[in-house]
């Protein structure tokens, strides 16, 4: 035989060696699983007094024996009256649980971030710095900044651009040009 071949049955027989030392592990893990449940199902055969048992006597109030006529009536309408109380009694208690555990399991929300005082409104602030001159919409937002307008915005240009310049409701006071925009 040459080398080559030695060579390649030694690695052959290495990786077929270490595969049967995992697959033995893996054997011996799901043995030891299987013996564990067999003995916790014993365990509960045991708890249970073995699988033919009768259950355990009843306890509490003994049930109610047929009920009899009194005065000419059934006592039956009389069970169901109570029974329909009953049973409204303790939705009423069910209820009021869920809805505790519903509140206990319900994230809290967090508070909006207050908004800036301002004593005018945006629109006012762009029309007073538009007034007699043509700015570019960065211009604008640095314009108002400067004239004491306070914003939480992240980028105060897109919510001047939205809410003031391309609002469909105040095309009649701005005019936009290839310089920026102006007011009418």
């Amino acid at each position: 035989m040459s080398k080559d071949t030695v060579k390649l049955f030694q690695r052959a027989r290495a990786a077929l060696q270490s595969q049967k030392d995992s697959l033995s592990k893996a054997l011996e893990i799901a043995q030891a699983t299987a013996a564990d449940a067999k003995n916790r199902l014993a365990e509960i055969e045991a708890a249970l007094g073995g699988a033919d048992s009768a259950p355990g006597k009843r306890r509490g109030r003994k049930p109610k024996k047929a009920a009899v006529k009194r005065r000419g009536r059934p006592a039956k309408k009389k069970a169901a009256v109570k029974q329909k109380t009953l049973n409204k009694k303790v939705a009423k208690k069910v209820a009021k649980k869920v809805a505790k555990k519903v509140a206990k399991k319900a994230p809290k929300k967090k508070a909006a971030p207050k908004q800036a005082k301002n004593e005018r409104s945006l629109k006012d602030f762009v029309l007073q710095e538009t007034k007699n001159k043509t700015l570019k919409l960065a211009e604008i937002a640095v314009a108002v900044q400067k004239a004491g307008y306070k914003s939480k915005s992240k980028n105060l240009k897109n919510s001047i651009a939205a809410s003031v310049l391309y609002n469909s409701k105040n095309k009649e006071l701005f005019k936009k040009s290839k310089d920026g925009f102006t007011a009418a």
